[in-house]
């Protein structure tokens, strides 16, 4: 999705969006995978627990963008995320959301993303979360999500996704056709003490 709208060639939208990555991660219940070799970051789940009374279900809302194209990214998610209405479906207040799912080109299709997400698992399941939620923009992390047992509760295609009679996101790249919202009920009979923590970290 970014690559198709041409993120890296706004330089504000740029540095806009790694300090709002900067502030959600100040929850600490982001997650970082990182080489057991050379200690780099290779991937990150950006996410944190979404709040129905604290409205943390919003990306755009209540937050002045000046870069124009970050603007037209969290336009699309936000309303990705209204029209879920989340807490409805999981009948809860609060769940796990994650919001980001990244993982450096060279480790990608390496395990690292299921690694993360079943972690993000495990963290909502140790904050006694009843369900667990997540944004997802690309095939790829899409079909991992499913195989982590999540669900797709709803998407936006990006063919659909029209400004001033123009389509914003006209080159998502092979496979990528919708940013969408996935989740699961976690069980209640899930003992976090019992449950096994995958590693996120791996090989260079």
């Amino acid at each position: 999705m970014c690559k198709s709208i041409s993120l890296l060639q706004d330089q504000t939208s740029v540095n806009e969006y790694l300090e709002y990555i900067r502030t959600w991660m100040k929850d600490t219940t982001s997650l970082v995978a990182t080489s057991i070799k050379s200690g780099r970051v290779i991937g990150v789940a950006v996410a944190r627990i979404n709040s129905d009374p604290e409205k943390t279900d919003s990306y755009d809302r209540a937050q002045i963008t000046e870069g124009a194209i970050l603007r037209k990214i969290l336009q699309l998610l936000d309303r990705l995320m209204v029209q879920t209405k989340a807490h409805e479906r999981f009948q809860c207040t609060e769940y796990f959301c994650v919001y980001i799912l990244c993982v450096h080109p060279s480790y990608q299709e390496k395990g690292v993303e299921i690694a993360l997400l079943d972690a993000c698992l495990q963290v909502a399941v140790t904050l006694k979360m009843p369900a667990i939620g997540g944004v997802f923009t690309s095939g790829a992390n899409l079909t991992k999500a499913l195989s982590v047992g999540f669900e797709l509760l709803t998407e936006i295609r990006y063919s659909s996704w029209i400004i001033n009679d123009r389509v914003v996101f006209d080159d998502p790249g092979r496979g990528n056709y919708s940013a969408a919202f996935m989740g699961k009920l976690i069980p209640e009979e899930e003992d976090p003490e019992n449950a096994e923590v995958s590693s996120a970290n791996t090989t260079a």
